[in-house]
């Protein structure tokens, strides 16, 4: 089998020898760690370039003979053009092409990072910050919050993600700013997502403290009205898209409450996302910093 080198420090193209059987490399990302198995060197190296794009950076190589991965991919060719992906332990395979294939992997490991990272809580949502104050947008895949963000970007907005509001237990948020998953009329304008500097804007780089949350749909022609939730009341409203629940509750709450008790908790239906995203540029200069 081929195995990355103990150093991590090592590039992934440093692999080595030890019995043939294949190709192995183990990381750790957000605290959790990941096994991928190939039959070919090549795809390997490609899986973790695409892993450590998907993580952006955080990646950190193990020395495979010696890391036991809590959770391990196994990516074999099967036959022609075709792949076969088997998450191990799970009933989760696919069978595709090689871009197909490859796509499934980076889906299924973001859910897993997701879920079962350590130190960290993953909700699900949309998150900007002006002047040091994060704005959090919760919303599940299709609700228009990478729409709403990239208006708010527009808007002189500090990019941190269109997909996960990542929280640490200092209440702090962390910018998880992948290119955006833009779409127009259920299809995306690019299979790689927009890089955030295509919109004229900034991904940020630094933590920042939870200033709002804003919780909407969106309502052709609707106004934006909101009401002001206590921060128990918002709590509650963001645990659904709050993605370790089910794995760890108690420590998922005690996130949720540092990074939620001071913030104003917004919640109404919206219009048009530039509207909103104006209006949350006032309110961002008018509540969020003073």
């Amino acid at each position: 089998m081929l195995e990355l080198g103990s150093s991590e420090s090592q590039a992934v193209s440093d692999f080595r020898c030890t019995d043939g059987e294949g190709v192995k490399f183990v990381f750790e990302a957000y605290g959790i760690l990941v096994g991928v198995t190939t039959d070919d060197l090549e795809l390997s190296r490609k899986l973790f370039e695409i892993s450590n794009r998907a993580m952006l950076g955080k990646c950190r190589v193990l020395d495979a003979s010696n890391a036991k991965a809590e959770h391990e991919f196994v990516i074999k060719k099967s036959s022609g053009d075709k792949f076969e992906l088997t998450s191990v332990g799970e009933y989760t395979t696919g069978s595709g092409d090689l871009r197909e294939t490859l796509e499934l992997f980076v889906r299924i490991l973001r859910l897993k990072v997701s879920q079962f990272a350590k130190n960290w809580v993953f909700v699900h949502a949309g998150v900007v910050s002006w002047d040091g104050k994060a704005i959090i947008i919760p919303g599940n895949s299709g609700s228009g919050k990478t729409t709403l963000v990239a208006e708010c970007v527009k808007q002189g907005a500090l990019y941190f993600s269109d997909e996960y509001a990542v929280l640490a237990p200092d209440g702090f948020v962390y910018p998880f700013a992948r290119a955006l998953s833009i779409t127009n009329g259920g299809r995306k304008w690019s299979e790689d997502g927009i890089p955030v500097e295509k919109l004229g804007g900034r991904a940020a780089t630094e933590p920042v403290e939870v200033g709002a949350v804003v919780l909407t749909k969106y309502e052709p022609g609707a106004a934006w009205r909101p009401e002001r939730l206590t921060p128990g009341n918002g709590i509650i409203e963001v645990i659904p898209h709050t993605i370790p629940m089910t794995i760890d509750a108690d420590f998922s709450l005690k996130v949720l409450k540092s990074a939620l008790s001071r913030a104003i908790i917004l919640k109404g239906v919206r219009g048009e996302a530039s509207d909103l995203a104006a209006e949350l540029y006032l309110f961002s200069y008018n509540k969020l910093t003073t």
